[in-house]
């Protein structure tokens, strides 16, 4: 098998474990969801064509679709590239911020009791 065949084949097989096996890192650690969880099951809902369900658990999975696009698009602008992540960013943040104020415990943005510092802190 070529090099070229192991690296793609690498990148099918972190694909399928991160559609499928997921889990935040961010949310694992401290309980509280990061500005891009719910993205993996807002996929999910758009792949089913039901739109609604998918905007209710991440509004922003498909300019996060348009932007890689465009990046991929002008991979060879580093200044328009930089300008769309610089974009990017900011609309994750505050994106994240809205959705902290307005359902954080609530679904989708649900604390998670599984977490290590809720069990550390269940444990002192």
């Amino acid at each position: 098998m070529t090099s070229q065949k192991i690296k793609k084949l690498g990148i099918v097989v972190l694909l399928f474990l991160l559609l499928f096996f997921y889990k935040c890192p961010f949310q694992t650690i401290t309980g509280i969801p990061c500005p891009g969880c719910n993205m993996t099951t807002s996929l999910y809902y758009l792949l089913h064509t039901d739109i609604k369900r998918s905007f209710y658990y991440h509004a922003l999975l498909i300019p996060t679709m348009l932007i890689f696009l465009a990046c991929v698009y002008f991979r060879k602008n580093e200044k328009i590239i930089k300008i769309l992540l610089i974009i990017w960013c900011i609309l994750m943040i505050a994106y994240y911020i809205y959705r902290m104020i307005m359902y954080f415990p609530n679904s989708p943005m649900v604390y998670d009791k599984n977490s290590l510092i809720y069990f550390i802190f269940r444990h002192v």
